[in-house]
C-alpha cells in the first residue's frame, strides 16, 4: 500500500480522538513523506509503500500507555486497520535511534486534514539513521532508494554519527563500528565514494 499525506492525516486525526492528545512525533517513513511533501519534492514510490506509521506523544504523562491505546485503536488488526487497510504504530521515544541533537533539525506540521494536531517530524537523515540502525532488510531497502534518488546523504549521516545513542544490543542501539560497516555496505551497493571514518587504533600493550 502507499501511504501518502492524506492517509496520514486520517491516522494522526483519529490518534487525537482516541488518545485526548495533539502533539504526536511522527518518526519512520511517514516523516519522509510529510518532510518532502513540506518542500514540494517528489521521492521514489518504493519509499512511500508501508500500512503503517509510527508515533508517539510526547508530552502525555504516560507515553507507553499512550501508545497502547493507539494500538488497540488503531493499530494493526484493529477494526480500524481492517476497515482502511492502513494503521497507527505506537511506538516509545527511544524506539527510533536517532542522534541526540534531532530536534535541533525537527519541523512541525499541521495537516490539512488534521489541524488541531501538530506533529513533530524529524529530519530525513536522522530518520535515515534510525532505520541504519534498525538494518531490516526493508530499512536496507529503504535507504538504497533514498541514496540512489538523492533524497537521503550519506555524508550528512557519516557527520551526525558521534552523536547517535550509546552502544547497546539489547535495546538495539549498535555499535559505532557496526554502523560504520553497515553505511559502507550501503555506499557500495549504491556505487558512491564517501570518506568513512576509521576506527579508533587500539594501543598496544606494553611490553
Amino acid at each position: 500500500m502507499i501511504m501518502n499525506v492524506g492517509r496520514i492525516d486520517h491516522l494522526l486525526r483519529a490518534a487525537a480522538n482516541v488518545t485526548g492528545q495533539k502533539t504526536f512525533v511522527l518518526v519512520g517513513s511517514g516523516s519522509l513523506i510529510i518532510r518532502r511533501r513540506l518542500r514540494r519534492k517528489s521521492m521514489p514510490a518504493d519509499m512511500t509503500i508501508t500500512k503503517e506509521i509510527d508515533i508517539y506523544a510526547p508530552h502525555a504523562d504516560d507515553i507507553e500507555s499512550i501508545s497502547e491505546m493507539i494500538d488497540t485503536n488503531i493499530g494493526q488488526g484493529s477494526r480500524f486497520h481492517d476497515e482502511f487497510g492502513y494503521y497507527g504504530d505506537g511506538v516509545s521515544p527511544t524506539t527510533a535511534k536517532m542522534p541526540s541533537d534531532w530536534h535541533a533539525r525537527a519541523v512541525d506540521y499541521r495537516g490539512a486534514g488534521c489541524p488541531d494536531v501538530l506533529v513533530i517530524v524529524p529530519d530525513e537523515n536522522d530518520v535515515a539513521l534510525a532505520k541504519l540502525a534498525a538494518w531490516r532488510d526493508k530499512d536496507q531497502n529503504w535507504l538504497a532508494q533514498g541514496v540512489n534518488y538523492g533524497v537521503l546523504s550519506l555524508k550528512t549521516m557519516i557527520a551526525r554519527l558521534d552523536r547517535m545513542p550509546e552502544p547497546n544490543p539489547d535495546r538495539g542501539s549498535p555499535t559505532r563500528e557496526t554502523l560504520v560497516a553497515r553505511l559502507k555496505a550501503l555506499a557500495s551497493r549504491c556505487k558512491v565514494d564517501v570518506d568513512l571514518p576509521q576506527p579508533p587504533q587500539r594501543s598496544r600493550p606494553k611490553r
